[in-house]
């Protein structure tokens, strides 16, 4: 069973202060990564795993 999704707005300082700490996390022990762009979806290569980050333009616009 798939849960609603959660939306909320936060500060863009908060949402820094996460990148840099997801950035530490995957980045932690090694000193290369391998990045693919393909699209609108950056994969990041992993030694187990693959993360997808896909960046989707709002057509409305303005804020919600």
């Amino acid at each position: 069973m798939n849960k609603p999704k959660q939306t909320r707005r936060v500060s863009s300082r908060k949402l820094r202060a996460a990148f840099n700490d997801i950035a530490d996390m995957i980045c932690g022990g090694q000193d290369r990564i391998t990045l693919s762009l393909s699209g609108n979806t950056f994969e990041i290569h992993l030694e187990n795993a693959t993360i997808n980050i896909s960046v989707n333009e709002s057509k409305e616009g303005g804020d919600r």
